[in-house]
Parts: C-alpha cells; structure tokens; sequence
C-alpha cells in the first residue's frame, strides 16, 4: 500500500489512541429506526478472499462489484447484478498481476445519467510508491467494454487514487483523484511538493485534459461526487501548511471550479492522513457532507446539509453515542433526511451501525447492521438505496479464513 505506508503510519497509531476514548452520549432516538429489523442475507458469486466490495444504483438497477484473488496469482475485478433477491453471475472487468489491493483505495463502478457504466481500478507502476488509474467503460450493462485508459496525462512514478466519478455538465462521466506529480519536483531545500486534487472527463472514450482542482490536499483520504441541480460538488480532506486537515467542498458549475469552503471548521491538526474521507451525496438541490474527526483527541462523525445546492452549509450535527472510528457511507432519500453508516466501538470490538439524521437535528437511535474489525481489513462498509430497499455490503474478515463479501437488504422506512 505505497500511499498508505509511508505517509499514514503515524495517523493509524494517532487512530488507535483516539479509538480508546468513550464519547458523552447525546440526545438520540427521536426519530424511528430507519430500516427494518428483518436483514435478508445475499450472498454474491464471490469467491474466497475476495474484499473491497463497491455497490451503484442507477435507472432502478443495482451492481456490486468486488476485487477477488485470480488463479494463479492477481487479481480479477468483478462486478453483478442484483435481479430480484439473487445475483447474477459475475463479470469481469478487468484482470492482471499488477492491481493494487487496499482497504482504503478500491475500485468503484459508476452508472451514468445516459445509462454508460464507468469503471476503475488501480495499477501499480515500477516506482516503490507509483500506481496510476484505469478506467473502462460500458454502454450495454457491462456485457462488453471498451479498452482501458488512464485518465490522468501525468506518468511520472506517483500516486494517483482515490477516484470519485459524477455526470459532467453537458455530458459525459467526470472524474476526480487525488494526484502526486508535484510531489516528485523541484522544491526549495527542506520541503516537499503536495498532493493535489484533479479532474478530467471522458466522452468518447477518451479523457480530455485534467486540471488542478485544489493543489494541496490530504495525501490518501477518500474523495466523494454529487449532483446537485446545475453543479457539480466534490468532498474531500484539505491540508493547510499548518497541517489543519478539515473537509472542504468545492463546486463546478458555469464551467469552472469554485474555491474551496470548509465544512465544520473543526480545526483538526494533524501531521499525517487518518486514512478517512468524507463523504457527500444530493437530492436535487439540497445536500448534505458527513465526516470524521480527531479534533481536540475526541473522535466524532458529523453531518452538515445545505439548502442552495453546496454553496453554504448548515452546522455540524454531531451523530455519533459509541467511540467512532468514521468510515463513512451515506444516503439521501429526501431534501432534509440522511442515512448515515459509520464504524462504532463496542465491548464486544466494533460494529458498522445506521442512522437517520434530519436537517433539523434529530436523529434515530444507531440499528446495528454487521460486526466487524475495527482493523484495517475490514475496510469500508457501502450503501445503496432501490425503491424501499436498503442494500448495504462490506468485507466480512474471519479468523483463520479467507475473507468473503457480506451483503445484507433491509425494508427502508
């Protein structure tokens, strides 16, 4: 895990202590539990030690795709479609020695407004830390796939991840990652270039220029994409030279980024990335951002929603009862409600629970949806919404087993 190694050892111990510390509970349970208690479990054609598993939504339809080990050694990325109460069998996307496999950055699939199917995944480079982004894509429900490009001009031997994807303005699939070409260039004595945030997009099977969106972000904190009605909007970590790691959102509308505005303002300092981006999501043209914080050694999830599509947002509401460890999912049925899964502590180790939160501050008790680990391993819980369902999925470690994709469906309320 090149980006991860080097840069994020000090945030995953700074993470371990936070994770000791019990947060005052607050006023919850206002509000009903937003699912059932009935969990169906699905279980996917995935095969043994898979992980990294990503669901989409789009025109009704549902896809789960997963990163499971190849035959032979490498990896094969893999996606199905949920028909009914079964999947269908597994495609591959793409397949090869070289992928890079981690908890944190993992290939995602993206369904398009025009019905085209966007596919990424990450392969590694010859540099020690170097891996760049793939990216095919499908106009008949991935039955066939157009060859891979790589989004980004840069082939320096950098990190180039954490990929989020969105409908552009005026057609085709938009992109964002986070880009380390600077960092390989001449700087003053002493110091170093900075991660930066980029976009591009690709019509016609081909990427058209990319451009600097923020030149100085946190090092491998997941991006996250929304539309809202005539924007774009893009969440993620900032870094201030003062190593203040908030979340920020900028917004790309009348074909130009905004700069950025920072959400919270928790004043979070921090000399290393805590792994643990943000995450936003939209109902015409309302919004909401939900993150993670260590700010003053007291861990906290927080959700801010705006009501002028991303222009402004509201204050934190805080949502957290157990010692939270992010790792964030988020949905938004409706213009002043979310449903937010986070990872939480417990006696017992740790469980990924659901909430549903109201622009006006009231929140359900949190529903339990799965044990896990709070390690590494078990990375990030994802969430989809159908009608009335409620799909979520996440990497199920065992002990002594390999590990295998979990897929639980709740009834929505």
């Amino acid at each position: 895990m090149p980006m991860l190694g080097r840069y994020c050892l000090l945030a995953c111990a700074a993470a371990l202590g936070l994770s000791l510390q019990i947060v005052d509970g607050r006023a919850q349970g206002q509000l009903p539990a937003p699912v059932s208690e009935v969990i169906e479990q699905m279980s996917p054609p995935a095969a043994d030690g898979a992980a990294q598993p990503n669901l989409v939504t789009g025109r009704g339809r549902v896809w789960l795709t997963w990163l499971e080990p190849k035959p032979g050694g490498g990896h094969r990325f893999q996606m199905s479609e949920m028909v009914g109460s079964r999947w269908n069998s597994a495609i591959t996307i793409a397949e090869g020695t070289n992928f890079l496999a981690n908890w944190a950055d993992f290939p995602s699939l993206f369904a398009a407004a025009d019905g085209t199917l966007a596919a990424h995944w990450l392969e590694r480079g010859t540099g020690r830390e170097a891996y760049f982004i793939r990216v095919k894509t499908s106009t008949d429900g991935g039955k066939t796939w157009t060859p891979p490009i790589t989004p980004h001009r840069d082939a320096s031997a950098t990190e180039h991840g954490f990929v989020s994807f969105f409908d552009a303005p005026g057609g085709g699939v938009g992109l964002v990652w986070l880009d380390g070409r600077d960092m390989t260039m001449t700087h003053a004595p002493g110091t170093r270039g900075s991660m930066a945030l980029r976009s591009t997009v690709i019509r016609n099977g081909a990427a058209g220029d990319d451009e600097v969106i923020d030149a100085k972000v946190c090092d491998c904190c997941q991006t996250s994409a929304a539309r809202v009605t005539g924007a774009v909007l893009v969440a993620y970590r900032d870094r201030s030279d003062k190593e203040i790691r908030d979340t920020s959102v900028v917004r790309y509308a009348n074909g130009a980024w905004s700069e950025p505005i920072t959400v919270g303002n928790d004043n979070w300092e921090i000399n290393a990335c805590p792994v643990n981006g943000p995450v936003i999501t939209a109902n015409g043209n309302s919004a909401a951002v939900a993150w993670f914080t260590g700010a003053g050694n007291v861990p906290r999830t927080n959700v801010a929603f705006s009501h002028d599509g991303g222009r402004t947002f509201g204050s934190p509401i805080r949502v957290d009862t157990n010692t939270t460890l992010g790792r964030l999912a988020m949905l938004m049925p409706s213009a002043d409600r979310v449903l937010v899964s986070s990872l939480e502590r417990d006696a017992a180790g740790a469980q990924v629970v659901l909430r549903d939160i109201r622009r006006d501050g009231r929140t359900s008790l949190a529903v339990p949806i799965a044990r896990t680990t709070p390690d590494r391993s078990g990375g990030f819980l994802r969430l989809a919404r159908v009608g009335t369902r409620l799909i979520a999925a996440w990497t199920e470690v065992r002990p002594n087993l390999p590990s295998r994709i979990s897929v639980a469906v709740m009834e929505a309320r």
